[in-house]
């Protein structure tokens, strides 16, 4: 009798290992998820020490892998109470027109999308999700080139032309961003204010390799003038291939052949304002190997005290963290201390 028990329980668990097995295999095939890629460079989430975003819709809810849960985007509904001075950054958003362009497509509509939308993308004077499908709850811009990052090379310039074609006299800058990024456009316009948009010129995070002038991480996001995009969709298709699967590097060269050039975006006390890894990382310094090789400062630019106060973009930001940055930048101050405003754009290279 005995054996014949054991017998039972043994059968039992045989069968429920072989259930449990097989949900989480049809589980892990199912859940849509998210690349890891570095600031532009394809890696195993092994070699860049960054786990890979999860993003999934159970029952109505959207979630993540750090168990933050989004139903719809947030609004804090608090303007009301607050009484800021905004009559500078309301002053270069009239004077510093800016044409934001984020890269997307039709999965990542409700899991990143709407969340930029809630968000940063709020303060861009015109914004734009570059994506293959249109979307009534958000504004896009349709492209018909396939999803996937070695198509986005291909996207981004057609993404370009057409911005160029309907837009590039409404707007003096035009910025590229990825859905996962973080942009405080105030601090992008200010910086802007000291340059022209009719010259032929570009703006982000400096790589080195590949290209003789350095070229932009693409996560970090990159910003061109007027006249650079001029020349980029007039010109580019004789000059330009985008075949490489690095996009960044592609256009990097694509606007050195174009004779645009590659601006310092450096702040005046020499200090970083475009940024390819969340805050974390940037602040903590522990950057994967391969960004030692790839940054034009060989990573030297670690920590708070490299890190300009008028910081720009950060990338790798999952979706719940875009509210905190919300909360942080617009919402919570330390009562009794008032910030005054800094230059930090003089002696700043001009291009």
């Amino acid at each position: 009798m005995r054996r014949i028990i054991r017998g039972q329980h043994f059968c039992f668990f045989l069968i429920g290992f072989a259930v449990g097995f097989f949900t989480s295999l049809v589980h892990f095939h199912l859940s849509p998820t998210v690349d890891v890629i570095n600031c532009g460079i394809n890696r195993r989430a092994s070699e860049t020490n960054i786990r890979p975003i999860r993003i999934k819709e159970t029952n109505g809810r959207i979630e993540d892998d750090t168990n933050g849960v989004f139903a719809r985007p947030v609004n804090f509904k608090d303007s009301r109470r607050h009484t800021d001075a905004s009559s500078v950054a309301e002053r270069l958003f009239r004077d510093v027109r800016i044409l934001c362009l984020v890269m997307t497509y039709p999965k990542n509509h409700r899991t990143r999308a709407v969340h930029v939308n809630a968000t940063w993308g709020r303060r861009c004077n015109k914004l734009l999700f570059a994506t293959r499908e249109s979307d009534p709850s958000l504004p896009t811009l349709v492209v018909d080139v396939d999803d996937g990052r070695k198509y986005l090379g291909r996207k981004t310039r057609a993404a370009f032309s057409k911005v160029f074609s309907r837009y590039s006299q409404d707007y003096d800058w035009f910025m590229k961003a990825d859905d996962d990024s973080y942009v405080i456009m105030e601090n992008l316009r200010y910086f802007l204010s000291q340059q022209d948009a009719a010259m032929p010129v570009y703006f982000g995070q400096n790589f080195s390799p590949f290209v003789e002038q350095g070229y932009p991480s693409g996560g970090a996001a990159y910003v061109v003038s007027r006249e650079a995009l001029s020349r980029f969709a007039k010109k580019n298709r004789g000059l330009c291939s985008f075949n490489s699967n690095s996009e960044d590097a592609d256009f990097g060269l694509c606007m050195e052949l174009l004779g645009v050039s590659f601006g310092e975006s450096l702040d005046s006390l020499g200090r970083t304002r475009f940024h390819c890894f969340n805050p974390d990382k940037h602040i903590k310094g522990n950057y994967p190997d391969w960004f030692y090789t790839y940054d034009k400062f060989k990573g030297k630019k670690k920590g708070i005290e490299n890190m300009s106060d008028y910081a720009i973009s950060f990338h790798y930001v999952r979706p719940n963290s875009m509210y905190t940055f919300e909360y942080f930048l617009y919402h919570l101050s330390p009562y009794g201390i008032t910030k005054s405003l800094q230059d930090l754009n003089t002696n700043v290279t001009a291009a």
